[in-house]
């Protein structure tokens, strides 16, 4: 396989300020085809190259990597069913003791999609509250509108049913076992690409980009997690592996990932599935040549998974497109110019 066309392509985006960094990977089941790091973690001279170990906010891709498998780990284990409804778990308001768990991952729960909780309330602990109490924009079922509520709810629930905060879930549950030991929340230590430029002059480093999650403290269900590209892989081997992980362990069933990786929510406006995003159904980021089976998901900082489950094929790219400003969107054509140029080059 010939990557050149896709080294030109991320060497240019980084030359035309679509983003300071990146790192791109490529792989098919547990083998790696392509693998590289470009630009600089930021725009100043000073600022080092980035590397394949960088550590990116990952955005909303803690969905699918923390959530959606903590919830697809609770459902195997008999803590959970896609049917639960949010009513069993919390005093929720008549409007919201219906919405079903398989509805809060399929961002069909009807929870508005802006939902600023850092602007609504100076203390997090008042974070359930808000939530619960956010006016629905659509009847829970009959609309796909992507939102963070569901989510942030989602991890609250998921720690009321183990019994251990989000942060411990994460590690206990996904990461150790994954041996992505360069991924969780509130990182510490150098080699993590900035994001945004702050009103006192500072980028963002190391510190979740997403405000709904910064006001939880940094760990929250719908961003927050930080990680590198080979450690995305390892998640991505496990998923293009049917749920087995690279030793032979088994981490979920091929009937949960195959649940998981179906489309949910037919004719309700966006093809989501249990907690991934099937962008071929809807002309997404994976461009025109990836195949109609290819879930995955994108972060607003300017990351993205996705993988073909019939063979394995999958892509994971990270940048810090929001350093220093959000106003570029630039990473839009990107993403597919490049997802175009790498299926290409498998000849």
């Amino acid at each position: 396989m010939n990557f050149a066309r896709v080294d030109e392509i991320m060497r240019q985006a980084v030359l035309n300020h679509a983003f300071p960094a990146a790192a791109l990977l490529v792989g098919q089941r547990e083998k790696v085809l392509f693998r590289r790091a470009y630009g600089r973690l930021g725009y100043g001279e000073q600022e080092p190259a980035t590397t394949e170990q960088t550590r990116f906010d990952i955005a909303s891709l803690t969905k699918p990597l923390v959530v959606g498998t903590l919830a697809l780990r609770a459902i195997e284990s008999g803590k959970l069913c896609l049917w639960d409804k949010l009513g069993t778990f919390v005093d929720a308001p008549e409007d919201k003791r219906d919405i079903t768990i398989r509805q809060l991952l399929t961002h069909t729960a009807g929870f508005p999609g802006g939902l600023h909780l850092w602007r609504m309330a100076e203390d997090p602990a008042r974070a359930t509250e808000l939530l619960l109490g956010a006016k629905l924009q659509t009847p829970p079922g009959t609309r796909v509108r992507y939102c963070c509520a569901g989510f942030l709810l989602l991890g609250q629930l998921l720690e009321c049913i183990y019994g251990q905060p989000l942060h411990d879930l994460a590690l206990s549950e996904v990461f150790w076992p994954l041996k992505m030991t360069r991924t969780g929340y509130l990182p510490t230590g150098e080699n993590i690409a900035p994001t945004e430029l702050q009103a006192d002059g500072t980028l963002l480093r190391g510190v979740v980009h997403d405000e709904n999650a910064r006001f939880l403290g940094g760990v929250a269900g719908n961003a927050g997690v930080f990680s590198t590209v080979d450690d995305l892989a390892l998640y991505l081997q496990m998923l293009a592996g049917g749920g087995l992980l690279t030793d032979g362990t088994r981490y979920l069933t091929s009937a949960t990932l195959r649940l998981a990786f179906q489309h949910h929510t037919a004719g309700l406006g966006q093809a989501r599935g249990l907690g991934f995003y099937l962008p071929s159904h809807d002309d997404g980021y994976t461009g025109d040549l990836f195949p109609p089976d290819t879930v995955g998901h994108t972060g607003f900082t300017g990351s993205s998974f996705s993988l073909s489950p019939s063979d394995g094929f999958y892509l994971i790219l990270l940048t810090n497109r929001v350093c220093p400003s959000r106003e570029s969107g630039q990473i839009y054509r990107v993403r597919r110019i490049v997802h175009n140029a790498v299926f290409a080059a498998r000849g």
